[in-house]
């Protein structure tokens, strides 16, 4: 028993791996996988889902500036018609406004969330959960992120 116990953690290990790590493809198809030392190393900021419960995270807009997505100064033009999708682990997706991601265009934060103000997340909402602050409902608040794609409009 203890035998498949063990082959079993070993078969399923790269998987919690793989969980823990983001991939940000920007709208050139460049793809970007941040690690979660990597994240942490980005800057931070607190958002609150449907207006209540507060989360800590790294902020989109620093995610998709070092993913090589125009932000700030550089968001102007034809890549101000972008979107970004969001999506979880269990497929659901969240679309927004390339220019509601960047900082300089808001008030209100945009985060991937990595814990509550009270504590860790629950494990059905992590490692990363999306987290829009100026949101009166949380129904973009994505689950379990795993990948985020900016998409050039037609």
């Amino acid at each position: 028993m203890r035998a498949l116990l063990v082959a079993v953690a070993l078969v399923l290990s790269p998987v919690a791996a793989l969980a823990q790590t983001l991939t940000v493809t920007n709208a050139e198809g460049k793809v970007t996988t941040f690690s979660p030392e990597a994240l942490a190393a980005l800057p931070r900021a607190e958002a609150r889902l449907g207006g209540k419960t507060a989360y800590d995270g790294v902020s989109l807009s620093a995610v998709l500036r070092e993913a090589g997505v125009p932000q700030g100064p550089r968001l102007h033009g034809k890549p101000m018609q972008a979107f970004v999708v969001v999506t979880g682990k269990d497929g659901y997706r969240a679309v927004l406004s390339i220019v509601e991601t960047d900082a300089s265009f808001r008030d209100s934060a945009i985060i991937l969330a990595d814990r509550r103000k009270a504590g860790p997340l629950a494990a059905e909402e992590g490692p990363l959960r999306l987290v829009i602050d100026a949101d009166a409902r949380p129904d973009r608040g994505v689950r379990q992120v795993v990948s985020v794609t900016v998409v050039a409009a037609p």
